[in-house]
């Protein structure tokens, strides 16, 4: 199961695995603004994601309106760890900063092609730590039933949600306060990796 389904599902369904996907959207997020390079987040990161609390997060350096994220799993006892890499596109909306965010590689494995644009919020706190949220399942359900936004569900309790949006209305709503009512719950807390500290 790919690494990604691990970690969304330990914090978004409270369960150790699910078979549903993260919540992604049909359109790329922020194709209304210009793109902004956030260079808070270049570098190595270490700390709890999902269900792992020794992964580490590297974040490239942009290229051509693109950084590269590597998310690695050591292994453990009880798990053979795994790596996901992605493309994403920083972008701010409202006063929220977000990663519009496409695995390219699964462990050697293919991506799934529904995993082309997952919203992520993220903020760096006062303290250095960089937070990491995916979108809230139920809360995305709620929103889509009461049509605060439009999008997709598939039958059954663990059915796929996909935000349908036309790319205007998308970016519209998560600059509100709406949108980012969907992120609920970090998915990774996270620390800068001091190079120069681990080599001593």
């Amino acid at each position: 199961m790919q690494l990604i389904v691990r970690l969304a599902a330990a914090v978004i369904l409270g369960a150790a695995l699910s078979a549903c996907l993260p919540v992604v959207s049909s359109s790329p997020l922020g194709t209304t603004v210009a793109g902004s390079a956030d260079g808070r987040l270049t570098g190595m990161w270490k700390g709890k994601v999902g269900t792992s609390t020794n992964a580490y997060l590297t974040v490239y350096p942009p290229h051509e309106g693109t950084v590269k994220i590597v998310l690695l799993a050591p292994p453990a006892a009880d798990d053979e760890g795994s790596w996901m890499i992605f493309e994403a596109r920083t972008i701010t909306l409202g006063s929220n900063s977000y990663l519009d965010a496409r695995v390219v590689d699964d462990g050697g494995k293919p991506p799934d092609a529904k995993l082309a644009h997952m919203p992520v919020l993220y903020r760096v706190t006062a303290d250095g730590s960089l937070v990491l949220y995916l979108i809230d399942e139920a809360a995305a359900r709620k929103a889509i039933a009461t049509r605060t936004i439009a999008g997709t569900i598939e039958p059954g309790d663990f059915g796929d949600v996909t935000l349908t949006a036309e790319p205007a209305a998308l970016d519209a709503f998560f600059a509100s306060d709406a949108g980012r009512a969907l992120f609920t719950k970090p998915l990774g807390i996270l620390q800068r990796v001091n190079p120069s500290a681990d080599s001593g």
